[in-house]
């Protein structure tokens, strides 16, 4: 059963890597930048788009859509992170392109308290900040590109589980990292609906992969384990859902569940859940097109290095109408079945 669950996770990776390797939106303008960065599009404006790791299929997809802004706004972007959601070392590579003086950075922090002095730095050379799939309010970053607001997000999540489990039962949550804010809002914001409308499904525990498949996976068994009574599972980042759909498939074939006795919920690529959505595993994915998600990170840091104003109801090419509330930038949610799964290209 380890060699097939490791068969099945080696699969994911290599689709994440395969998609890492084939976002060359910029029609073949992509070329290898200092460090082996991959810098793509032309023009004189240089933004730097910096996604939590570097591997997993979100952060491929997403990287589609940086590199077509790129190639339509005529700008450069140069799209890269640590191939681990390591804070440090994203800070390091933050303060890396600020040396090198480019006019934005788009970052998805993954710690939102430790980019604020790198940030401050930013904001001092004049270098517009816009955070994107991850916050840091309290920060010089000018606007936040989201699907919607954390708190939305969450209690989608618990709204949708607490329906698949008739409102009780024991309910674990799996998040990417502790420290990262769209994560902490989020599940915050999830506990608080079921105390709000579910007072009988109870929250087991909260455990971290760190963005890593493995460990997502892991942890996943680990659940199954400990909490037999079990009877839902969130995932709040790309990771998690496909991990825990896959160690409950496992389960089932063994005999140690039965079908449909956990629920799976959570954010996730649809082609890397499309199998799991299918079987049945999980009924709904709750996810937004990371590709018009950094579209959208490198038009509004074009607009802000060129003066503009971002406005609420503003139309971005390739993305559609996006709400502005404050300085928050909403692109909107989708909701996955297998009703609509074989839709998504991405």
């Amino acid at each position: 059963m380890r060699k097939m669950a490791l068969a099945v996770l080696s699969g994911v990776l290599a689709l994440s890597l395969a998609a890492c390797g084939n976002t060359g939106g910029s029609g073949g303008n992509a070329q290898a930048g200092a460090n082996g960065q991959e810098t793509s599009g032309g023009g004189s404006r240089t933004y730097f788009i910096n996604p939590k790791s570097i591997g997993p299929a979100y952060w491929a997809a997403a990287q589609k859509g940086a590199d077509q802004a790129a190639k339509d706004l005529n700008v450069k972007v140069v799209y890269n992170a640590p191939t681990e959601a390591d804070s440090s070392k994203q800070i390091n590579m933050i303060q890396d392109m600020l040396t090198r003086k480019v006019d934005g950075i788009g970052v998805s922090p993954n710690d939102a308290k430790a980019v604020g002095p790198v940030f401050k730095k930013a904001a001092g050379q004049n270098v517009k900040i816009v955070t994107w799939d991850s916050d840091a309010p309290d920060t010089d970053r000018q606007y936040y590109v989201a699907p919607d607001t954390d708190e939305a997000v969450g209690e989608l999540l618990a709204k949708t589980i607490g329906e698949e489990i008739g409102g009780k039962g024991q309910v674990a949550f799996m998040v990417a990292g502790l420290g990262s804010q769209n994560q902490i809002a989020k599940s915050d914001a999830a506990k608080a609906y079921f105390a709000a409308n579910y007072p009988d499904i109870e929250l087991v525990t909260t455990v971290s992969s760190d963005d890593d498949q493995q460990k997502a996976y892991a942890n996943a068994q680990n659940l199954i384990k400990t909490y037999p009574d079990l009877r839902g599972i969130i995932g709040f980042a790309g990771g998690e859902p496909p991990a825990a759909a896959e160690v409950v498939e496992q389960a089932v074939k063994a005999g140690t569940l039965k079908q449909g006795q956990v629920a799976i919920t959570g954010i996730a690529v649809p082609s890397v859940v499309k199998n799991y959505i299918k079987n049945g595993t999980i009924k709904t994915d709750i996810i937004w097109d990371p590709g018009k998600l950094a579209y959208t990170t490198v038009y509004v840091l074009d607009q802000l290095a060129q003066g503009k104003e971002i406005t609420d109801g503003m139309d971005i090419p390739n993305v559609g109408t996006v709400k502005v509330d404050g300085s928050n930038v909403f692109i909107g949610t989708l909701e996955v079945t297998s009703g609509n799964v074989d839709s998504f290209d991405f």
